[in-house]
Parts: structure tokens; sequence; C-alpha cells
């Protein structure tokens, strides 16, 4: 059966891969049919090679925006923050609109003509192209780029010359129509792509629902009167569920994936759509898709847990472990785990969000960190709590149900989690430990446990009889249904202990389930004392020796009074 299993979930993932292959061969594809082509898609939106390895002025103090053409990023003009913003905006939708209709016109690209030459009278830099004025270059705009008016009014002519001429290139119908064969290819390996994953999705579900309800027919009314093979089995279903669950959620990140990547790959493709790109990188989406993967993260972590944890049970199980304490200890640790990823995914999705926004993330995580601090000095105690239960519960040092002593204080272990720990004692007192005030613990159920008993006999008593009688009761309460269920091994007469004037000491161990340790102890000593006087063997007592000595002497002449 296991094997049957490993040889699904192989064949599942060569499936997924060979998906995956596919899709990827598509985008290769569309690079290769497109390499001649000056820009593909959206290559070039974060690109500007004029603004690298120059001097720039402290954009803090200015106010800017980019001057765009099909959705590529051309340059970017300034003007003082103590202005309105809607000029510099009105001035830039001027020049984008100058643009476009120069682009949307049939122009010769052999003829463009883009000349930067100085104004007579604000003596500033003023690009024309042709006879039409577009744009004066003030110092402002220079300054930010960490150049002089005029070189920086050149470098602007021959950005626009070039991006005008690859317009020029793009609005051809002989690459309107390369473009429409590669956007076909495109939407047919995402449409084969969305339908193996759905149709792979409707398989997991389906699997996933047929084994809860397997597991809720088959599910015994008490885990008592389950057998270790029935546990397994569950154990295993689980995993599977969790398994099914943990791909659902893989196939629909890849759905998303898929879905999001060829729509945007198709939108970079025609100049007339580019500009949809910048609309789906801003900053409203970007926190929407931050979002959605954070939580897909949080959900795909889980279920990595819960398999994990899953399969430490199935591990101990084939060990014949106590499943309740498994169970706990597995529980809590998982628990404590989730609640770690889901905390580091969330604080790291918070900060890809403030980043998309604007914020400065240095000072905030120095803040962060002195409050943190602040924090952890407050809470020492609670830390201490929390890091100690962890331990003790990863370790399995006792769980709910184990007697253990600790210090002067000992009792039955009803309760316990990361911060305390409490016990019940033999007067029925609850007491509450912080974790962080346990450093030695005695657990006296763990796995097994022993009764260590030592009965003193008479001095003179023959020891090999005594040791006879003492073996005869341990078989015959070993040998006994009642007593053999509690009682892990036969029980050990050890011999002679001791030799003294009260008696020879006589130890047995006997070594019992746990928490059996006392009910077999008292039962031993019953019988114990009803074999003794039926071989007629004394107890052991205290022996005294006293000597007198006579100091009166006799007178025949006077009798002692």
């Amino acid at each position: 059966m296991f094997n049957r299993f490993i040889q699904t979930k192989i064949h599942f993932w060569k499936k997924w891969f060979r998906t995956a292959g596919l899709f990827i061969g598509a985008i290769a594809l569309t690079l290769f049919l497109s390499h001649n082509q000056s820009a593909w898609g959206q290559a070039e939106l974060l690109k500007l090679n004029w603004l690298t390895g120059q001097k720039k002025t402290d954009v803090s103090s200015v106010d800017h925006a980019v001057v765009t053409l099909d959705g590529y990023k051309l340059f970017v003009l300034a003007s003082p923050s103590t202005n309105q913003k809607f000029p510099l905006e009105q001035r830039v939708q001027g020049i984008e609109d100058e643009l476009n209709r120069i682009a949307n016109s049939n122009f010769d690209p052999a003829s463009l003509q883009v000349t930067a030459n100085i104004d007579e009278q604000s003596g500033q830099p003023v690009i024309s192209i042709g006879d039409r004025y577009l744009m004066t270059v003030t110092t402002m705009d220079a300054q930010l780029q960490g150049r002089d008016p005029q070189g920086w009014a050149n470098q602007i002519a021959i950005i626009l010359r070039e991006a005008l001429t690859r317009a020029r290139q793009e609005r051809q119908p002989q690459f309107l129509i390369n473009r429409g064969l590669i956007t076909a290819g495109i939407i047919l390996v995402m449409f084969i792509a969305l339908r193996l994953n759905t149709y792979w999705q409707g398989r997991l579900k389906l699997q996933k629902e047929t084994i809860k309800a397997h597991m809720e027919h088959e599910a015994p009314p008490y885990l008592d009167s389950v057998a270790v093979i029935d546990l397994q089995q569950q154990l295993t279903q689980q995993q599977k569920a969790n398994l099914s669950d943990l791909k659902r959620r893989v196939l629909e990140l890849g759905y998303v994936g898929v879905l999001g990547s060829g729509i945007f790959i198709v939108l970079g493709l025609f100049p007339y759509s580019r500009w949809l790109q910048t609309f789906l990188l801003s900053t409203p989406l970007q926190i929407v898709a931050i979002a959605f993967v954070t939580y897909l993260l949080i959900r795909i972590s889980n279920l990595l847990i819960e398999r994990f944890s899953g399969f430490l049970k199935a591990r101990d199980f084939a060990m014949l472990k106590p499943y309740q304490r498994l169970d706990l200890r597995v529980s809590t640790v998982s628990q404590v785990l989730r609640n770690i990823t889901g905390i580091i995914w969330f604080g790291l999705g918070v900060l890809a969000i403030l980043s998309s926004i604007g914020f400065d993330l240095v000072p905030l995580l120095a803040g962060a960190g002195i409050i943190g601090l602040a924090i952890s000095f407050a809470a020492q105690g609670l830390i201490k709590d929390i890091i100690n239960g962890f331990l003790i519960i990863l370790e399995d040092q006792y769980a709910v149900g184990d007697v253990i002593v600790i210090g002067d204080l000992g009792g039955l272990v009803e309760s316990m989690n990361l911060r305390v720990t409490q016990i019940r004692n033999n007067e029925g007192q609850l007491i509450t430990i912080p974790n962080s005030a346990i450093s030695i613990v005695q657990n006296l159920s763990k796995d097994w446990a022993r009764v260590d008993l030592s009965i003193r006999v008479a001095y003179d008593t023959n020891p090999d009889q005594a040791l006879d009688v003492l073996r005869k009761l341990a078989q015959e309460i070993y040998q006994e249904q009642i007593w053999r269920e509690k009682i892990i091994e036969p029980p050990e007469v050890l011999g002679i202990d001791d030799l003294q004037h009260s008696g020879m000491l006589i130890r047995i161990w006997i070594k019992t389930q746990p928490l059996q340790q006392w009910a077999v102890g008292r039962e031993f000593r019953r019988r114990l004392k009803l074999v003794l006087e039926q071989e007629n063997i004394a107890i052991g007592i205290p022996q005294q020796a006293f000597l007198l000595e006579n100091t009166f002497t006799l007178n025949p002449e006077k009798p002692n009074l």
C-alpha cells in the first residue's frame, strides 16, 4: 500500500513538472521569436541606463514625474516641492500627448530630427521634434541626474529619437501580426496549463473528501478501544489528506501564477496595451498581491508542518509509543511552529507592503528592534516560562497524566502549557508551577515504572528458603492475567542486600506499566504477609544483648539482704 502511494505521488509530480516545462518552453519560444526587436514585453520597464553611474541631487527636496511612451520609461522631470504638483503633471501630460501623436503619425524614421538648442530668451535648452516645440530642459531636471542642462538635453534627444523609432517599428503590420501569433501561442499554452491545473485540483479535492469521509465513517467512539494498527491507519489517512490539501494550495498558487504572468506578458507585447503593465504594478495591486502571496505561504507552511507532525506520529507508532502523550507533544510543538511561521510570514508581508507604499524600512526596523528589546526586558519571566515550557514538551520530559516530583512538590500532572504546569498532590491540592522554576524533574511514570520492594526477615531464617518463597510468590502473581497486564517483565528477586543483627534484607524489583507500580506493590506486600506466616518465616526484629555483672559478695556470718 505504501509503495502504491509513493508511485502515485511520483506520477503526479512527473505530470506537474511536464506542465511547468511546457509553460517555460512557451516563454522561451516567445523570447526567441522576438529577440531581434529592440524591446520585448516590459524588459526595459526598470532599465534606465542613462541614470546609472551618475551623481544625483537629493530627491527629497523636489517633486519628480516620469515621461513614458508605450509603457517605456524615458526620462524624469523635476520641480521644487514647494510648487504645486499639478503643473508638473500637466507638463508631463503635454509631452506624452505630443509623443503619442508623433508615434501614431506616418513619419519616416530616417528623416526624424530631434534637436536640442539653447533658447535665446531663457538661456535654457529647448528640445524640438522637426519644427515643433516639445519641452524645455530646466536646471532642476539636469541637477536631478547630476548633469549640466545642455548635456542632459542632448541625452534626452537621443532617448527620444530611439523611443520614436522603436514606436514606429512596433506599429508596423508585420510586427503586430508577429506579436499576434506569439499571443495566440501563449494563450494556447495558458489554456492547456490552466485546464490541467483545474483537473488536478478537482481530483485532489475529491481525494481529500473521500479520505475525510472514510475517516469519519471508521472513527471509533473511544480512543482506548482503538488498536495501534487502527490508529496507524488513521494517521496514514490523515497524512494523505494533508498532502492532497498541500498539493491543492500549490496548484492554486500555480494557477494564479500562470494566469497572471501570461496576461502580463501578453500586455507587454503590444504598444497599445503596454501601459497597463505599469497599472498592474501599481501600489494597490502590489498590496493585494503581497497579501495573497502571504496568505498562501502561511497555508502552505501550516500544511507542511501538519505533514511533518503526521510523519512523527506514524514513526513513533511503529515504535509502540503511547499515543496520548505523543499526540500532546506533537500537537503542541506543531502549534508553536505554525504560530512562529505565521508571525514571520505576516511580518515579512507587512514589511513588503510598507516598502511598496514608500516607507523607509531602516528607521522602522530600528524602532521595532528597540521596542522589542524593551518588551523582552519587561517580560523576561514570561519569555523564560515559554522557552522552558517549549523545551519540556519538545524533549518529552513529562506530559499530562504523569506523576512527577519537582523539588519538594509532587503529584499528578493535570494540565500543562507553554507557561505553567499544574499538578495535584495526594491531598487534592492543585499546585501551579511556572515553567521557568522547573529545573530538575523526577518523572515516576514515563514509559515504565518499578516497584522497589525490600523485606527484612529474621536473622536465623534459612536464606535459601526465604529466597525460594519470594521467587514462587513473584512467579505466582506474574502468571495471573489481571496482574500480567500491569507487570511488564517477570519480577526479579535480587538477593540479600544487607545483613545485620535485625535480620537479612532481601530486595525485589518488579517492572510495571506506568502508574501501576503502587497497585502492584500493595498486592505483592499483601500476599507476602500471608505467605511468610504460612512458611513460618519471621520478620526481622532488632536484637540487643544485655550483660549483667553481680557486685554482691556472700558472707556466711551475715545473710545478704
